[in-house]
């Protein structure tokens, strides 16, 4: 529909522009025909079949093709284009922090509000013409006299004469078209004979018809005033039609006294309903008499070159209006693939995959549907890729889109869609899909096939991406996450990693983190606290264990092994940077130190991540640091306590918990308005890719 508004609108401009310049110089009737191709253009959406078929039409001079330019020049890459998006597509997005207006204003369905108004104005607009005319006619036919005499002869249709008419008309009404003259009307003979000729032009010429469907599609388009524009001047056009018929009719020698019957007849000032009046006038207020003596003076001739010179504007009109922008390539394909991806939109979705694929996009993970095929749900709530975060890299027929997903903590997820397209009738659709979702990371390759893009200066950047400032200031105030101030717990846990060990080797607000996966692999992770001493460490960058260290090495050499190494943050190993008081006496005490408060700390961290998803009623995240058995007995909190925790805290002796299987630890915690404690007490054992819960349980 948005579509139609704009190339109509085009339409409607450009007729009006030739209408202004050939004034005076082309038949009125030819003007008044060429304000077929828009009430056409305006009905096709009205008619799917034809709507369907004017959609295979596309042109490289379309002004869709305009329209594009504009989007890309002048709003793409602004914070309106998600708002723009939104009002034409209707595809809606949810910031988790909107910060300007019009962030805020997004997260409506800006299109079904339109939508809602416009039927809304549609139908009062209808039910008032609908009452002008009706009321109208039902008037005349109750106070109508029919007349006799000097009428036969000059039109075949019924003539009546109405109290309190301001002008003759044709009136339509149930079929039967009457010609109507006012009771008052005092005119000679030979005027009588103009004005019936005139209104019976306007009958041949099914004018009454051509005014209900004016009407209507005021009624359909009045939130566009173009189309107010249309009704009026093709209007116009019409009584300027019938004043070259009717005195082709009369022969050239009565011209001007048809004028002076003009001119003796002029109405006063026409009021605005008359613009939604079916029937056909003779005198259609005094703006537009000067118009048609004009006319009837100048008396316009269509030449073979002004003939030829309307053929190629009406084809140039509807090269422009009529087709739609040539078929789009798979980039930007893709890009309508993301966008309709985030804002859930399955239909339109099904909609590029190939129609003798269908079984490919029903299968995907995000589909839901019922057995009856009535209902197509797409996605779920949390985590889901939301502010147009992805991105696109495509070549050839072949495109990978890399979605992040967020929840509301905020947490993001690494999400990759590979999409193989296939050209049909000149359109590229999706051919095969496959998703893959980088929730829970357990070796090197997996590992590379996420992250391979970077995180610096990606949505994965908490430095920038604004998730990282409302996370610290979230962690602050909530002792469950307060794993997220160590850097060899924070890296694992914002990576989405799993299974393996972390050391972290830290100088101020640097970190390198070494995490060994469960197959051995190992990534080095460079993290960074950018929110202050008591803030969050963040991951900025990351390399492979080797590359890091031959880096380290060559730093060694280069710089007399002074600082921190670009590729693995790796502190310089000097004692004097340290304060004396704070070193252990030997390698072995600081050795011993630094492993027993890691394995402290990695306790801590699955527990933490356990009793966040017990209060958050959360069982799929429960699961993911239990171990199987105890997994298949899972049973959350049954409601959500997590925002209403008033107070927790980790109690139980974790010395020497690197030389120990299993341990109990307890989770001590209140809820807002109770006076009494809640412990939950959570067991663990040692596995060979960490620790994991085997066992939980409440006392009061």
């Amino acid at each position: 529909m948005v579509e139609t508004l704009i190339t109509s609108s085009a339409l409607i401009a450009g007729i009006c522009a030739f209408r202004l310049l050939f004034k005076g110089r082309i038949s009125p009737r030819i003007m008044y025909a060429m304000w077929g191709l828009p009430a056409l253009r305006l009905l096709m959406p009205l008619f799917y079949p034809a709507d369907r078929w004017l959609k295979t039409l596309r042109s490289s001079f379309s002004v869709m093709n305009a329209v594009d330019r504009l989007h890309e020049q002048v709003i793409a890459g602004t914070e309106m284009e998600p708002l723009v998006d939104n009002i034409l597509t209707g595809r809606v997005r949810g910031y988790a922090n909107p910060d300007t207006l019009p962030q805020k204003l997004v997260g409506v369905d800006w299109q079904l509000v339109f939508l809602a108004v416009w039927l809304t104005g549609s139908a009062v607009l209808l039910v008032w013409i609908l009452w002008v005319n009706f009321h109208f006619a039902a008037r005349l036919r109750r106070t109508r006299v029919r007349c006799r005499g000097a009428v036969y002869g000059v039109t075949h249709l019924p003539v009546y004469r109405v109290p309190d008419l301001r002008s003759p008309c044709l009136v339509m009404f149930l079929g039967e078209q009457s010609i109507y003259l006012p009771e008052d009307l005092e005119a000679e003979p030979e005027q009588i004979e103009h004005i019936l000729i005139h209104e019976t032009c306007h009958a041949r010429h099914l004018d009454p018809v051509w005014g209900a469907l004016r009407c209507m599609l005021v009624c359909a388009y009045w939130i566009n005033p173009l189309v107010f524009l249309a009704a009026y001047l093709s209007k116009r056009d019409c009584e300027l039609a019938c004043d070259e018929a009717a005195v082709k009719r009369l022969g050239e020698g009565s011209r001007f006294d048809y004028g002076r019957t003009l001119i003796a007849l002029t109405a006063g000032k026409r009021a605005f309903s008359d613009l939604f009046c079916i029937s056909a006038d003779f005198v259609f207020g005094r703006k537009t008499m000067k118009e048609r003596i004009t006319l009837l003076a100048a008396r316009p001739r269509t030449t073979a070159l002004t003939a030829a010179l309307v053929l190629a504007v009406s084809a140039a009109l509807i090269a422009c209006t009529y087709t739609g922008r040539p078929a789009q390539g798979v980039q930007k394909r893709t890009e309508l693939w993301a966008e309709y991806f985030c804002s859930r939109d399955g239909r339109a979705l099904a909609g590029l995959y190939r129609q003798e694929r269908q079984d490919g996009f029903y299968g995907m993970e995000p589909v839901n549907t019922d057995e009856s095929g009535n209902y197509l749900g797409f996605g779920w709530s949390s985590p889901w890729p939301m502010d147009g975060r992805y991105d696109i890299q495509a070549e050839n027929t072949r495109s990978q889109i890399t979605y992040y997903a967020m929840t509301s903590e905020p947490h993001l997820w690494v999400w990759k869609e590979t999409l193989e397209w296939e050209k049909s009738d000149g359109i590229y659709y999706v051919d095969r899909e496959a998703l893959s979702i980088f929730d829970a990371v357990s070796g090197l390759t997996e590992f590379e096939a996420a992250y391979g893009q970077g995180i610096e200066g990606t949505p994965l950047d908490y430095r920038t991406n604004g998730m990282g400032a409302a996370l610290n200031e979230n962690v602050k105030g909530d002792p469950v996450m307060a794993f997220l101030a160590a850097p060899e717990t924070a890296g694992p846990y914002l990576l989405n990693l799993e299974g393996g060990r972390a050391v972290a080797e830290t100088v101020g607000d640097q970190s390198s983190v070494t995490y060994e996966f469960r197959d051995g692999s190992s990534v080095v992770i460079r993290m960074e606290r950018p929110f202050g001493a008591d803030g969050i460490w963040v991951p900025t960058g990351w390399s492979g264990a080797d590359e890091a260290a031959d880096e380290a090495e060559v730093d060694e050499a280069d710089e007399g092994n002074v600082g921190v190494t670009p590729a693995s943050g790796e502190p310089e190993r000097t004692e004097a940077d340290l304060p004396e008081a704070e070193l252990p006496e030997t390698e072995a005490e600081n050795a011993e130190a630094g492993a027993e408060n890691s394995e402290a700390e990695a306790v801590k961290a699955v527990v933490g991540e356990f009793a966040q998803a017990y209060f958050r009623d959360d069982p799929a995240a429960m699961a993911r640091v239990m171990t199987g058995s105890a997994a298949k007995k899972i049973a959350g909190a049954g409601e959500q306590l997590w925002d209403r925790l008033d107070a927790f805290q980790i109690k139980g002796d974790l010395s020497n918990a690197e030389n120990r299987d299993q341990l109990e630890v307890q989770c001590e915690y209140r809820v807002a308005g109770e006076d009494s404690f809640t412990y939950l007490d959570v067991e663990l054992v040692r596995e060979e890719t960490g620790w994991s819960v085997s066992g939980y349980y409440l006392e009061k």
